[in-house]
């Protein structure tokens, strides 16, 4: 930010150019090679990150809608007041009114994350009227536990250059051209906003020229750690200069002299292709990494090299597209008025409605599900005969409400834990756990827990009444979906409900045992109606009184449900009549003909859904792996921005990459799972000291060895006492009785406290 800077003219600056297709969705290239995420299958062990990317146009542009660059609620609605030359008086509600269409996303989507592009953040010094975006979104989300991030971005023409970045740990940036029009403060910037504490973030600038005539600004990528978070978050924006191959300049200009345009197309690609390496760089860094941004391309296959090292989550449908639901892919999100014909005054007498898109959303995880929210894109009806004063004059356009920036906001939901996941052990939370907050009661009040019984399992008589309830749904019976429960059967017992979800009439799925043929099934009633029409995945040769691990996978999109037994495909069907059970889901018992039916004989443990399909090999990962542990952690002491706990490659370039321990002593600490519950399972601490090059702990010593729990759990270590000032490194993995050599997790870094 320019220190007492002065403010900009009040008239907009020429436009910031960007390169767009014509025409309608983006249909990527053929040659476009993409990835599913998560490569090691093990998305399970992590928390889903909600998250959206949406270019608020928030800063520069023109006035009225035929003038370059426009975009709704730059500064505000008119009042119905006019100034001496004709143009509209307008109150200072824009930057909030951009900011209430964010938070309505985030309510009617449930998200947990918004990164965003041209947004103005913090306070120029020296002004004395304007808000910022970043400070309007605060207010709105005050109080719900959300936390915000921001780096600076520079305008091409900005007489003050690149500013150096400051060596300060602020989670709010200053470094970067200052936000311009009547009703904006701070600097323009790329910013993050997480419900959640940021602990931590960085930022890599693009370090494109400023100043030689070239019509894009300079960016950069922010990235930030959320605390109890394993993926990190990234927002972007890019710059296209292929505008500029063809920008003159103006030889008799002499502040125009050492402008470098018209460049080559070669220069504009190598450009791109830096601006691109940087962001390909900043990812690597990180273990599990959420990106978004602006990335001004059509062409899909010039970010090959992101589509190599992630997923992006509108390449593929998650719904069916049957008339119902449908679910289309490569979906625009950005709108373009062209061929435009204004009267004298710029009003607008015709113009076409154009779509493309360049914005993108990126994980390591994968997705379970994607949209682009179009109706939040500005397709206002501008035209002079419907809006007379739309135009050069009086400058007083009136976008829909809808219409908060010419750019669509694009979310998705990447892969993640379970959305329920009871234990059933006989603890104190046996019926809790899991992101969608469910927890279990049986019908008649008691519970009849075995913790002799394979490490802690419900045992059920085959009364309907000792069903778990829980007070809803834990998933959308529509949509994709998994369920998963170990299970054993009584020698007597008939047929039973592992587990299922209520409809009005009849469960909306059921994985159950037929006693019948001696199968495993999984079922899914073809509507919510009395009777049995059920299509059924069937798993014949299920045995009594022996542990089984039952999982059921539904894939909307494909129409296929799986049963997998202790982890391998047993069989499959198909089920196309959708609908959506919207009753409790229950272990225990299903619902047949409004009745309860099929009461279970036998224990039950470890009951989980998902709001999602896992893959085969998640399947297969979930049943009989040990993932790297999850919630790697270390208390540690200073402000907001400087407690990192370390888990990622970045350099210390602004002295905050990693925290400083609380103590010499500090607990290292860790959330293990074991597929089997019944089992015993720990952590074991790799430690070092990065400063001597020093092993501390080494994985398999005893001295490794942390806390015991069964089944799953947190678990810790202390440390030896270290040396202050010293920085150490570590890691850690799962560990059992008998087995070796189990996957480890990313290494964390910390700073020891100064004596």
């Amino acid at each position: 930010m320019r220190r007492f800077a002065a403010r900009w003219p009040h008239a907009w600056a020429s436009v910031l150019a960007v390169v767009l297709l014509a025409g309608g969705v983006a249909t990527p290239a053929a040659a476009l090679e993409t990835k599913p995420g998560d490569a090691a299958a093990t998305g399970y062990t992590r928390e889903s990150v909600r998250a959206a990317t949406w270019n608020m146009c928030g800063e520069a542009g023109g006035s009225y809608a035929s003038a370059a660059g426009y975009c709704p609620w730059r500064n505000g609605a008119a009042t119905g007041r006019h100034r001496p030359d004709g143009s509209a008086i307008l109150d200072d509600t824009g930057p909030r009114r951009k900011m209430e269409g964010v938070v309505r996303l985030i309510d009617e989507r449930n998200l947990n994350a918004v990164l965003l592009q041209e947004v103005c953040a913090g306070t120029t010094p020296g002004d004395s009227s304007g808000t910022s975006h970043l400070d309007e979104l605060a207010k709105l989300l005050a109080g719900k536990g959300w936390s915000f991030a921001s780096a600076g971005v520079t305008r091409p023409d900005d007489k003050y250059g690149v500013e150096p970045e400051r060596k300060d740990p602020e989670l709010v940036d200053s470094e970067g051209s200052d936000c311009r029009g009547d009703a904006l403060t701070g600097t323009l910037s790329v910013a993050i906003a997480v419900k959640g504490r940021i602990t931590w973030r960085s930022e890599d600038d693009f370090r494109t020229p400023v100043g030689t005539g070239l019509s894009m600004n300079s960016g950069t990528i922010l990235c930030a750690e959320v605390a109890g978070w394993e993926s990190h978050l990234c927002s972007t924006h890019v710059s296209n200069f292929h505008a500029d191959t063809t920008k003159k300049k103006d030889p008799d200009d002499p502040a125009q002299a050492n402008w470098e345009v018209p460049i080559s197309p070669a220069t504009a690609n190598a450009y791109y292709q830096k601006q691109l390496g940087t962001i390909v760089d900043t990812v690597k860094k990180f273990p599990s990494v959420v990106l978004g941004g602006d990335f001004n391309t059509s062409n899909q296959e010039t970010l090959q090299p992101l589509y190599s090292l992630m997923a992006e989550c509108d390449q593929r449908a998650y719904l069916p597209n049957d008339g119902t639901y449908n679910d289309a892919v490569n979906e625009a999100t950005k709108l373009t008025r062209t061929n435009g014909a204004t009267r004298p005054d710029g009003g607008y007498k015709s113009y076409t409605m154009t779509s493309s898109k360049i914005d993108y959303l990126f994980s390591t995880d994968g997705f379970t599900g994607c949209d682009a929210r179009t109706d939040f894109g500005d397709s206002t009806d501008y035209l002079a005969e419907h809006q007379p004063e739309c135009q050069s004059v009086a400058k007083n356009c009136k976008p829909d409400d809808d219409a908060y920036s010419d750019h669509t906001p694009l979310y998705g939901y990447t892969q993640g834990g379970p959305a329920v996941s009871w234990k059933l052990d006989g603890s104190a939370t046996a019926t809790t756990g899991g992101s969608a907050g469910l927890t279990g009661a049986s019908g008649d009040g008691t519970s009849d827990w075995r913790t002799a019984e394979h490490g802690g399992a419900l045992y059920m008589d085959g009364r309907v009444d000792e069903a778990v309830a829980a007070g809803g749904p834990a998933f959308d019976t529509a949509h994709s979906f998994t369920v998963s429960a170990w299970a054993k059967l009584d020698a007597d017992a008939g047929t039973s409900a592992v587990l299922s979800q209520d409809g009005n009439r009849v469960s909306g799925v059921i994985l159950f045992y037929n006693a019948g043929d001696n199968s495993w099934r999984f079922g899914l009633p073809k509507a919510d109606a009395d009777g049995w029409n059920i299509d059924q995945a069937v798993a014949p040769g299920a045995v009594k009184g022996q542990w089984t691990r039952l999982t059921g996978v539904y894939d909307s999109a494909t129409g296929k449900a799986s049963l997998f037994v202790d982890g391998t495909k047993k069989a499959e069907t198909t089920h196309t009549a959708r609908w959506r059970a919207n009753g409790s889901f229950v272990v225990g018992r299903d619902l047949v003909s409004g009745v309860r039916n099929a009461g279970f004989k036998g224990h039950v443990q470890r009951a989980e859904a998902f709001g999602h399909a896992l893959r085969a090999d998640q399947v297969a990962s979930y049943s009989a792996t040990m993932a790297p542990p999850t919630g790697k952690n270390i208390a540690m002491a200073g402000t907001e921005g400087t407690n990192s706990q370390g888990c990622h490659q970045h350099g210390d370039d602004y002295e905050n990459a990693f925290g400083t321990a609380v103590t010499l002593t500090p607990t290292l600490t860790a959330t293990v799972r074991h597929p089997d519950p019944s089992k015993d399972v720990w952590a074991e601490f790799s430690l070092w000291d990065n400063t001597t090059s020093t092993q501390i702990l080494s994985l398999g010593t005893p001295a490794s060895k942390s806390t015991v729990v069964k089944g799953q759990g947190t678990v810790s270590l202390t440390a030896p006492r270290l040396t202050p000032g010293h920085s150490y490194g570590w890691r850690v993995r799962t560990a059992d009785a008998t087995t070796d050599n189990t996957p480890v997790s990313a290494n964390c870094h910390f700073k020891a406290p100064e004596a």
